[in-house]
């Protein structure tokens, strides 16, 4: 007897899509679960109770939470993704900027060489020839810091991720910077990397995605965005 066969015809690049989507959603909410967990073992419910927490619940609230920030900003890509042109709203900046400035806080506690523990620095070693920070830069900075002694204040965690080379902590530290610039567009019209832009002479610009234009902010000269990729040349 001929064995049947049965063909599924499906969109597979809709589905593709969705499950990518729904799994990065299924791991933010697993780091989201984990981070409260951990606040709730270790008994923090504010910032005053942060000096009575372990070395040991600190790193776990610290890599859980990290990890948390992280998914959140996968699960926004991939929301952009689907929906182009999309802008986050102020209102979830507002709420995101107070949450990473605690989470600062909590690390700024955590001694430099359980930091070091739970971001191991990525291993990438030529930084010197492509000019970039790499794992010899890293711990050139580390190496004029303390080991036993706790990071610091929220500022100074700032300062580390700076100079810390580590996939997740880098998404992070642009998370907030972004986050933090969105806050000061809505009061002064700018974003901060578009004011330092201006005041040292760069141009910017605005990306319509819809329209398929790019308009410089400086002259107002408007361009068409091109969508043949820059190895290929159009023939008439």
């Amino acid at each position: 007897m001929a064995k049947k066969l049965t063909v599924i015809n499906r969109n597979s690049d809709k589905d593709n899509k969705m499950s990518k989507t729904q799994r990065t959603i299924f791991l933010s909410n697993a780091w989201y679960r984990q981070c409260k967990t951990s606040f709730e073992e270790a008994g923090l419910t504010n910032a005053k109770d942060i000096p009575n927490c372990s070395q040991e619940d600190l790193m776990k609230i610290v890599f859980a939470s990290i990890k948390f920030m992280y998914s959140v900003d996968k699960v926004k890509m991939e929301y952009e993704r689907l929906n182009p042109g999309y802008w986050e709203p102020l209102k979830t900046n507002e709420v995101w900027y107070p949450l990473m400035e605690l989470i600062f806080t909590i690390a700024g506690q955590l001694k430099l060489k359980n930091f070091v523990t739970i971001f191991p620095i990525t291993k990438d070693y030529d930084g010197e020839k492509w000019e970039y920070k790499d794992y010899f830069y890293t711990m050139d900075v580390l190496s004029k810091m303390d080991w036993e002694k706790p990071i610091g204040t929220s500022e100074d965690v700032y300062n580390l991720l700076w100079n810390y080379k580590n996939d997740d902590l880098r998404y992070v530290y642009v998370m907030y910077m972004i986050t933090m610039s969105e806050i000061y567009r809505s009061k002064t019209g700018k974003g901060i990397i578009e004011e330092w832009c201006e005041d040292v002479g760069i141009d910017t610009y605005a990306v319509d995605q819809t329209a398929g234009i790019i308009k410089n902010n400086q002259t107002g000269e408007v361009n068409k965005i091109s969508r043949c990729p820059s190895y290929l040349r159009i023939i008439k």
